[in-house]
């Protein structure tokens, strides 16, 4: 039988298997975060749902596949960045409560009462628009409000949140679900990060005084959920762990997680290189004896950096394999003279595991400057992905 990838020179595996296997690990640690944190702000005995983020495409690991396995675990809400995506999901048959992250422009407001999407507000002129179709339509929309606690980036300051929620609850059709914050700093500041949620913690105590009741308070993502107990909130917003990656590597010691994606690419040519000659663009690398290089059809038009060259390795037989010369628009060199039995197809692993050797998305984002999140981002989102169920 054809194998699924026989048509493809360069993929990535995902394994929703091990994106259940996070999510089933990450829901037991919100409960007994939950559980050993205390009484709740609300006075109520809370229970601690998943808000599985899967903008951007699931991190490059697919968007419809990973929500759709979610979805069947029971998922209390998915996030999305924008329209597009919520809508996505809604023509793919999701029903579940989906959260848009950005905040919307007035024209969208149609859309997200429509498709049944959860609008995140910063602005009284969003409010009022969806307002106003959702009372032309007669319908009645769940919101969150975004409370900006030290990010700088979207939200109402966290000083003037109670007067802007107040005035939302003047609009008859909306119905305020929720209220959420996001840290910047949970990885780097804990001081930082408790002050955040003393803040909301008092927004939270100041609409109680109000009479205003809410369903949902979040603010933990994946560093907030694993790294902090989280006695204020009842939904928190795993992104990066579902995917089986860690934010912190302090991490790795308190949760067990399996990494979903596997970049895999067919060697394409095999070739002698003499001593003293140059390989790819520039000849940044130059050979200092005679080798053998194996050219892999996966470059920086498929995600992987042109920093990576000269710095990173791939797998081949199991072997570190190190990159030689510039990685190019779509194809890399790599040095295969102490590997035995390489020949035209055989299959190289370059993010992932292969028999006892390993390359991370945290050692290729060591080396090109950045973080693990753009590295499967920029894989997953390039390549033909195949799916092991």
């Amino acid at each position: 039988m054809t194998k699924p990838h026989s048509n493809y020179s360069a993929w990535a595996e995902i394994d929703l298997k091990a994106v259940r296997h996070n999510y089933r690990v990450l829901k037991q640690l919100a409960i007994v975060q939950l559980a050993s944190s205390g009484k709740a702000v609300s006075g109520k005995k809370q229970r601690q749902e998943l808000l599985a983020v899967v903008k951007a495409d699931a991190y490059g690991h697919g968007m419809l596949q990973v929500a759709s396995a979610v979805d069947k675990l029971g998922v209390k809400f998915l996030g999305v960045s924008d329209v597009p995506e919520g809508i996505l999901l809604r023509k793919h048959g999701i029903k579940r409560p989906i959260l848009l992250f950005e905040t919307a422009l007035p024209p969208q407001a149609k859309e997200i009462v429509d498709y049944e999407l959860t609008p995140t507000l910063c602005t009284l002129t969003m409010a009022s628009s969806i307002n106003t179709y959702a009372k032309a339509v007669n319908k009645k929309v769940n919101v969150q409000v975004k409370i900006d606690t030290g990010m700088g980036r979207l939200g109402v300051w966290h000083q003037g949140a109670e007067n802007f929620i107040e005035q939302c609850h003047k609009f008859a059709n909306l119905s305020i679900k929720g209220i959420y914050t996001h840290f910047p700093l949970a990885d780097t500041n804990r001081r930082f990060t408790q002050q955040q949620m003393k803040q909301l913690q008092e927004l939270i105590a100041k609409l109680k005084k109000e009479g205003h009741s809410l369903d949902y308070v979040h603010a933990s993502n994946s560093m907030g959920l694993a790294g902090y107990k989280t006695e204020m909130f009842n939904l928190v917003r795993p992104g990066l762990m579902l995917y089986g990656l860690y934010p912190s590597a302090k991490l790795k010691s308190k949760v067990v997680l399996k990494p979903a994606m596997r970049i895999k690419a067919k060697v394409l040519f095999v070739k002698k290189i003499s001593c003293g000659m140059g390989i790819s663009y520039g000849h940044t690398f130059i050979a200092e004896k005679d080798m053998t290089v194996a050219t892999l059809p996966i470059g920086y038009s498929n995600g992987y950096h042109r920093c990576l060259s000269n710095k990173a390795s791939v797998l081949i037989n199991g072997q570190r394999c190190p990159v030689v010369g510039r990685v190019t628009m779509d194809q890399i060199m790599v040095d295969v003279s102490h590997v035995k039995s390489v020949r035209i197809g055989t299959e190289a692993v370059v993010l992932g595991t292969q028999k006892k050797g390993a390359v991370s998305a945290d050692e290729l984002a060591r080396h090109a400057e950045t973080i693990n999140y753009e590295i499967v981002c920029s894989l997953g989102n390039q390549l033909p992905r195949i799916y092991k169920p």
